[in-house]
């Protein structure tokens, strides 16, 4: 009989598997090794069939679990052959995941997205740099296309400007949010037009109510520039180095 595996855990922390159903409508339990303990199910069949429902069931034990204690969240889909090809894992990896979940230990991650208020980028950006009126004239090649009127304009200081913006207007959101986040990471995803950044905040438990009352003094503070909005709390997913796991 195979294993699936949802994440790993403190040994020492507190869990309450009972009523939890996982992949496969299997029951979760942990194998533990020292001072880790990995979080698995049993699974029947050789290899994982993807289905909608068990991406879900793996969604809503991470979800339990990480309300319960910190939790390394592992993406849908890991398997291995038997029980003790899990011990094996959590004994190689040892160390790595204690310092992981040392790290995180009553942290959660929260996303936080930024994009811009206005309806019309383009005079949004002509009233606060009017230097850009000049270039309403040229028509040259570049990335962003703004309507203005009738006509397209395409123009390379419109986006440089643009850019400019949200780095200021990031950095600024940053600096109110960021000293209530024991880290906070920029989204490396290619953003649209109107967005101007996605943050990956790790929060302490017991610093979420503060974390979200500087969200509202930073969307109060740039309400005519910024709408904010913001998912979570969620296992750290972003905040912890999976690529240092061996599973050989």
């Amino acid at each position: 009989m195979s294993s699936y595996l949802y994440g790993f855990t403190l040994a020492d922390a507190p869990h309450d598997l009972d009523g939890i159903s996982g992949v496969d409508h299997r029951g979760i339990f942990m194998i533990t090794y020292g001072d880790v303990s990995a979080l698995v199910s049993n699974y029947d069949s050789g290899n994982l069939e993807i289905s909608g429902k068990d991406i879900i069931a793996h969604q809503q034990v991470v979800r339990e679990l990480m309300e319960q204690s910190s939790i390394i969240p592992l993406e849908f889909g890991l398997t291995l052959k038997d029980l003790w090809a899990v011990e094996d894992v959590v004994r190689a990896n040892h160390d790595h995941l204690f310092q992981e979940l040392q790290r995180i230990y009553r942290k959660v991650e929260m996303e936080l997205s930024l994009r811009f208020a206005a309806g019309d980028l383009l005079e949004y950006l002509l009233e606060k740099y009017p230097y850009l009126r000049e270039e309403m004239s040229k028509v040259v090649n570049g990335r962003l296309i703004y309507n203005y009127g009738n006509r397209a304009r395409r123009n390379p200081k419109f986006e440089e400007t643009l850019k400019k913006e949200k780095a200021i207007l990031a950095s600024k959101a940053e600096a109110i949010v960021g000293p209530w986040c024991a880290e906070i990471a920029r989204s490396s995803y290619e953003h649209k037009e109107k967005e101007v950044v996605t943050f990956n905040c790790l929060v302490n438990r017991e610093r979420l109510k503060v974390f979200e009352k500087s969200i509202y003094d930073a969307a109060e503070r740039y309400c005519g520039d910024l709408l904010f909005t913001f998912n979570g709390p969620r296992a750290p997913q972003h905040f912890c180095d999976l690529s240092k796991i061996s599973y050989e």
